[in-house]
Formats: structure tokens, sequence, C-alpha cells
């Protein structure tokens, strides 16, 4: 029998009423006609899994390292912000990574706060390029090393960052 995280289920069971009433749910609908076990085994089916996770933060990457280098530091925060809700989104989803998610959370991001605070495009290069070490580093403790990444994307797929006002290229 799987382990599941009780606060995650809690917040489902508060969940579920609004997803209920966002759309005509029929008798037969396992939201209504499950049992509770049914309903849970379903939901936990339901979570995304690592590679969904990973096409964000791959996107989030991306759109963190043109935020720096066009000196959108504001946006650059959020970035790693909203990729460090994702890692931890994926510690409660895959709990089989959840060490080796927690060593990238513990090293990954030390760079940025100076960087981002003093502005500085070199120290963020540096920040950058550690955090893609520890990307990679992950990707090989988890059988998958052959996932690599960019050390300069070349675009960002933001539309924040390909506005005109969004600094010099």
């Amino acid at each position: 029998m799987r382990t599941v995280n009780p606060t995650l289920v809690l917040a489902l069971a508060l969940a579920a009423p609004l997803a209920a009433a966002s759309e005509p749910v029929s008798p037969d609908d396992w939201r209504n006609s499950g049992t509770p076990e049914e309903k849970l085994e379903r939901v936990v089916a339901s979570m995304p899994s690592t590679s969904r996770i990973m096409i964000e933060i791959g996107e989030r990457y991306r759109t963190l390292y043109w935020a720096g280098k066009l000196g959108q530091w504001e946006f650059a925060q959020y970035q790693t912000e909203e990729m460090q809700k994702l890692v931890e989104l994926l510690q409660t989803t895959r709990p089989n990574r959840a060490a080796t998610a927690q060593d990238f959370l513990d090293k990954a991001f030390a760079g940025y706060p100076e960087a981002i605070a003093r502005q500085d495009w070199e120290l963020f290069q540096k920040a950058f390029h550690a955090m893609r070490g520890e990307c990679l580093i992950c990707h090989g403790k988890n059988e998958h090393p052959f996932i690599t990444l960019p050390e300069h994307p070349a675009s960002a797929s933001s539309p924040v960052l390909n506005l005109p006002s969004a600094g010099k290229p």
C-alpha cells in the first residue's frame, strides 16, 4: 500500500468541491460515485510526473537566464522562487526523488541572492553555471545523465522578456 502525505490529501479534499463546481458532473463520475479509496487512488495517479514538472522547470531555467541577461532582476528572482516551488512539488509527488531534490535545493540557488541583490550579471552567470552543474548532478543521480542543459539558452519563452521595454539584448 502507498504511503500518502496527509497534508496533500487534505488539500485535495478541500479543493475537490471547487473543481466539481467548475463543471457539470454526471452521477457516474468517479468523483461522485467512487469510494474514498478509489478517489484517493485516482487523485494520486493524476499527480504530475517528474517529466511534466521538469518541462516547466526547463522553461523557467531558460527564462531565468534571459531575465538576468536583460537585467530584469525582479523577474529573475521570481523565476528562482518558482523553480524552488516546483522542486518542492516534485518532492511531494515523487517521494523516491525527494532526497536528490533536497540536495539540489540545498546547493543550486545559493549564488542568486547576492547576484540579484547587486544586479550583477557576472555574479549571476556564476550562479547560473553552478545551478546548471547541480541540475546535471541531480539528473545523473536519478539515472538520466543524458538530459543536459545549455550553458547559455538561445531564447526565452516568456513574453515578458520579449517586450521592447524588457531591456537591451
